[in-house]
């Protein structure tokens, strides 16, 4: 919950020069609430106490830089401020993006079921702002005391051309002696939590951090109480729905989440997140803190890392050539009431057989990081980045051999539906001289029957294949296009000596290529970096059952760059093809119709669009 909201405002973006009209300083209200204002104390009080999440930050400009470099900030502010705060309409371009800001989230008034959530902010403005001289002489706002001027007009009493009712226009408060604020949100809020807002918005957070996050577990568990209310009010088995079995296992799912989350924050005592940039880095420091674990989700995620270490012995078997790692020590099954069980898709099984959907789960369970997380991953640089994975598996032969059993039982012929499970995977014949019960897979369509305009970097990932070893009660993976010989080598090359402190439960030191090599993402040569995100997690006990996680994260700007950069492109690759298949599909359609009509015909084969990718049949 804390990421999605602190999410919401790393969208506040932005500046613009204005054209400053002459003030007006024969006001005398004017003079008087003003030099009362830059009189006050402007120490930094308590949180309200409906307070949900309080964000300060300290430049807005560096935010806008970070999540979406290359946007000129007068546009951005001009069109993402008021999308997060409607009232404050055309003054987005009005906001000083280089100074402090500070942000609420709180609950709207009242126990409504749907547990909405508001936000108030407090937008710096740049010298000399016109509406700022229009409060200052009294034309469209009144003087509100402490520097505050309350707008007169009823803008949320009108209604808009849609329908709906128009937002508050904001409010204008002095934050220093000659700086300025709009306070813009719901209100019934502002009024009350300005004082919070103005004075946090008066200096950058501690360290100057570029953000700056308190999460309050209380107004969080009244929202979360609601929320659960209202969809128990709407469980399918209550009434005849309850026989859609699809229906149950959804609502299941959705149920599942929210009573974990309530659990959660129910023993959550409180949350700080600091997120620093210096000239090369991002910092972030984050400590979570639960008082007790008195659900059964707390009780999992404590007793699942308190007291576990990241796995250093599996991370030092790792060859010297890795350049980028990572090491756990949780154990992810105490982790199960916190996870929702994988879910088949049923068009994989249609499409595929239930033999072949049995393969993937068991591949998914000796595998998958969410079934064993005793494990140390390493990646080496060259050939598309080799993965290397150590799995603490007492049992590893017997497990890899059910995993051969269910593999063969897959059948090596055309479905109904026309897809063939030999096109998705093949074991591959055995290697002499490998630990006995190796097994080697190539997890993909076979490379050499793809068509000849699928892309070099795509060709290769689909050459890659995968080795599983037993050697005891360990599991090695080794993901390459050679993995037999990056196995190998492993066992008489130099091995991995970081240097990590033994008390933490997780380690990470990865490249933008290790990162992308996690999602699944094709290499790309400008991903060669060697500039790599560190990261520890530490987890103490706290009182009897509670505990305290504290985590560290550097990452270069080169590095957080270029993995931006990087899933940009390749979320455009993919809207690029997913608008190339949708005009197939719409000229195909447009082919059948004309075809339906008197004297039609469908056009030959050569003339219909064929897919990029599409398997050819063997020659």
């Amino acid at each position: 919950m804390k990421t999605r909201y602190a999410l919401v405002l790393l969208a506040l973006l932005g500046c613009k020069k204005n054209n400053p009209t002459p003030s007006r300083p024969d006001v005398p209200a004017a003079r008087a609430s003003d030099a009362g204002a830059a009189a006050a104390d402007l120490t930094i009080p308590e949180l309200p106490n409906v307070a949900l999440l309080a964000l300060r930050g300290s430049n807005l400009r560096k935010v806008l830089n970070l999540i979406a470099p290359g946007v000129p900030t007068r546009l951005a502010l001009g069109q993402a401020a008021p999308g997060i705060t409607p009232g404050l309409g055309e003054h987005g371009v009005d906001i000083d993006p280089d100074a402090p800001f500070s942000a609420i989230l709180a609950p709207s008034s009242g126990d409504t079921p749907s547990g909405q959530i508001n936000i108030t902010v407090a937008w710096p403005l740049r010298p000399g702002m016109e509406v700022v001289q229009n409060a200052q002489a009294g034309r469209g706002f009144r003087d509100a005391g402490d520097g505050l001027f309350e707008p007169t007009g009823t803008a949320q009493d009108v209604l808009r051309g849609d329908g709906g009712v128009a937002a508050p226009p904001c409010w204008i408060a002095r934050r220093s002696a000659r700086e300025w604020s709009m306070l813009c949100g719901p209100r019934d809020q502002v009024r009350p939590l300005s004082r919070w807002l103005v004075r946090a918005a008066a200096s950058a957070p501690p360290n100057n951090a570029l953000l700056d996050a308190v999460v309050r577990p209380a107004p969080a568990r009244r929202i979360l109480a609601l929320q659960l209310a209202a969809l128990e009010a709407q469980d399918p088995r209550r009434n005849d729905a309850g026989t859609n079995r699809g229906l149950v296992a959804q609502y299941e799912a959705v149920h599942r989440s929210a009573v974990n989350t309530q659990q959660l924050f129910e023993d959550l005592s409180q949350a700080h997140a600091s997120l620093v940039l210096d000239d090369t880095s991002y910092h972030l420091r984050s400590e979570i803190e639960f008082a007790h674990a008195g659900g059964a989700s707390t009780r999992a995620l404590v007793g699942s890392s308190v007291g576990q270490h990241a796995a250093l012995d599996l991370l030092r078997r790792l060859p010297a050539a890795a350049n980028a790692y990572f090491a756990t020590g949780f154990d992810v099954s105490a982790l199960s009431p916190l996870l929702s069980e994988d879910a088949t898709d049923p068009r994989m099984a249609a499409a595929f057989g239930p033999e072949m959907v049995r393969f993937q789960d068991a591949l998914r369970d000796l595998t998958g990081f969410r079934r064993h997380g005793q494990r140390a991953m390493g990646f080496i640089p060259g050939d598309g980045v080799s993965r290397v994975e150590i799995v603490r598996l007492p049992g590893a032969a017997a497990q890899i051999a059910a995993l051969r059993a269910t593999a063969t039982a897959v059948p090596r012929t055309p479905r109904p539906s026309g897809q063939n499970p030999a096109d998705q995977f093949a074991i591959l014949p055995p290697t002499p001289g490998l630990p006995a019960g190796s097994l080697r897979l190539r997890l993909g369509p076979d490379p050499a029957r793809l068509p000849p305009q699928v892309p070099a970097e795509v060709r290769d990932q689909y050459r890659r294949s995968v080795l599983l070893v037993p050697e005891g009660d360990t599991l090695v993976l080794v993901d390459a296009l050679d993995p037999v010989a990056r196995y190998r080598a492993m066992l008489t090359g130099d091995r991995l000596a970081p240097a990590v402190p033994d008390d933490r439960a997780a380690v990470v030191h990865l490249t933008p290529a290790a990162i992308l090599s996690l999602l699944g993402a094709p290499p790309s040569p400008e991903a060669n970096a060697t500039d790599a995100v560190h990261g520890t997690l530490h987890a103490t006990r706290v009182g009897d059952t509670g505990a305290r996680f504290e985590v560290s994260l550097d990452a270069p700007v080169v590095a957080v760059n270029n993995v931006r950069d990087q899933i940009a492109a390749l979320q455009a690759q993919q809207a690029q093809m997913m608008r190339q298949m949708q005009q197939a599909q719409q000229q195909a359609a447009a082919a059948q119709r004309r075809a339906a009509q008197p004297g039609g015909r469908l056009p030959a084969a050569a003339q219909l669009p064929e897919p990029d990718f599409q398997l050819q049949p063997p020659r």
